[in-house]
């Protein structure tokens, strides 16, 4: 199970990992990479840091990540004064065509069943990430959804 946290402070990781017995951390927010490799070290889990995309520029500041985070994820850039993912947005995946990083990476941002074979195709997203995406209403998963979803992924 992983644990999403946008610019948690340590006792309310802390307590989120063993609530809910989490295997990993996926980071949304303004967590530099000092911040990153100190959660890392501190907890001992695997770090994932989303970085918000809609720019060649963000996609390169993974670079900055490689030894403080364990794997990158590739989101949408959210409208300013809104929580970052979840919001069911998209960016232009050319910006990851043929991307080859330090780090092991995955896609998200605006990934449904109809569209995440394309992301797939488009970008060569080995790992792909999804929320709103199969939900049948805010924060309600559909599991038709999910199921369609991961037969999607599967054919890509």
């Amino acid at each position: 199970m992983v644990g999403l946290f946008v610019d948690a402070d340590d006792a309310v990781i802390a307590d989120a990992l063993v609530a809910a017995k989490l295997n990993a951390l996926q980071l949304h927010g303004s967590e530099s990479p000092e911040r990153v490799a100190q959660l890392r070290a501190r907890f001992g889990k695997p770090v994932w840091k989303a970085l918000p995309v809609a720019s060649a520029s963000d996609v390169a500041r993974a670079a900055a990540y490689a030894g403080a985070a364990d794997l990158i994820l590739f989101d949408a850039k959210t409208p300013k004064g809104a929580l970052p993912g979840g919001m069911g947005l998209a960016f232009d995946w050319s910006l990851l065509a043929g991307y080859r990083g330090a780090l092991p990476w995955g896609l998200a941002g605006g990934l449904n069943p109809t569209n995440v074979a394309e992301a797939i195709a488009r970008t060569g997203a080995p790992l792909v990430d999804t929320s709103s995406g199969v939900e049948s209403a805010p924060g309600v998963k559909d599991t038709d959804k999910i199921t369609n979803f991961a037969f999607a992924v599967r054919l890509a």
